[in-house]
């Protein structure tokens, strides 16, 4: 069954590298999910997780014109588990296509960070480092540094003496169930000291960096979360710093709603080749890549080029009303300003030039 897996794996891929074109900057464009509560109770099997992952994209990035290939993985799996086998075998899938050959953009949301993170410090020992070319990764909502939130729901299911019953309406808010002990599946690698241990060198690829701090959930989960977050991460995940840390922005010289001034909640450091690059202050987890609007963004590293993805978004610095005198970036899009357009488009036009 195995066998048969990997071939209809690479069957399909094949024939989808065959028939479509989407890229962006002249690369071809590979999506990897995130987290999905309803896999630990589900169970789905294969093909209803690769319809699944089609689903999960269908907003925004998994269009004809946008994308190559959508990887799939089950959120009742671990990492170095179902979900690297899962991984491994599509990306044999996607080396036997040539479809990466030439360079490809992996687009990642959530816990697809650090399933993509694990995957590509792995990609030698699979045997794929010169059949998977990744040129850059843009990571929307990151959770490589993981969340408190899985913190919470460990707890919940252990029945630990600490957690009290806002949390466990929080998680079950999240989740949707009441989580059993020894069924978190991903959650157990999204404990931040769990996930900042796996996978930890530093990268050779570029990570983009898209973040939001708005609300999801009623803002059941935030009260569990440090500093500011998008409802699910917090920034000291989404902006790749290397520390846990209760943070307000993921630079100091400016705030999440693009205010220039020197914010003392900041990271120290960012991981190695990691590269905050927008903040949308009203943006929550899933409006990273839906078509969530009415947010405006800001930039924290702009205009810079790595491996042939250009950073050059259009920005207008001004005084607002009520910025009590300081001056305020916010990203412009068509003449606009960016709260006219969801962040997923903003990010896909500006580097697809």
């Amino acid at each position: 069954m195995t066998t048969i897996k990997k071939v209809l794996v690479t069957v399909a891929l094949m024939a989808l590298a065959s028939v479509s074109q989407a890229q962006l900057a002249g690369k071809n464009v590979v999506l990897i999910h995130g987290f999905r509560a309803s896999d630990i109770e589900n169970k789905p099997g294969n093909s209803q997780l690769q319809n699944l992952a089609n689903s999960y994209w269908s907003a925004y990035w998994n269009k004809s014109s946008r994308a190559e290939a959508v990887l799939y993985w089950s959120s009742a799996d671990r990492i170095t588990g179902g979900i690297k086998d899962d991984i491994r075998n599509q990306l044999n899938g996607l080396a036997n296509a040539g479809t990466c050959s030439n360079g490809c953009v992996f687009v990642t949301h959530s816990t697809g960070d650090l399933v993509t993170r694990y995957a590509l410090r792995n990609l030698g020992a699979w045997g794929l480092s010169n059949k998977i070319k990744v040129l850059a990764v843009l990571d929307f909502a990151g959770a490589g540094g993981g969340t408190e939130i899985a913190d919470v729901a460990v707890g919940v299911s252990e029945g630990q003496g600490w957690v009290n019953s806002a949390q466990r309406s929080a998680i079950r808010t999240f989740l949707g169930f009441t989580p059993e002990r020894g069924k978190l599946g991903v959650l157990t690698d999204l404990q931040p000291s769990r996930a900042r241990n796996i996978a930890t060198s530093s990268s050779s690829v570029p990570r983009l960096r898209f973040v939001g701090t708005g609300w999801q959930y009623g803002g059941a989960t935030k009260p569990f979360l440090p500093g500011m977050d998008d409802s699910v991460v917090p920034l000291h995940s989404a902006c790749g710093a290397s520390s846990i840390g209760a943070y307000d922005t993921c630079n100091r010289n400016v705030a999440n709603n693009g205010v220039l001034k020197t914010v003392s909640k900041s990271p120290s450091g960012i991981w190695y080749n990691y590269f905050p690059v927008i903040m949308g202050e009203k943006t929550n987890h899933g409006g990273t890549i839906n078509t969530s609007t009415g947010s405006e963004f800001t930039t924290v590293k702009n205009n810079f080029t790595r491996n042939g993805i250009t950073v050059d978004l259009s920005t207008r610095t001004e005084k607002k009303w009520w910025s009590n005198g300081k001056q305020v970036r916010w990203v412009r899009f068509n003449g606009n300003w960016g709260s006219q357009y969801n962040l997923s488009r903003v990010v896909y036009e500006t580097l697809n030039n």
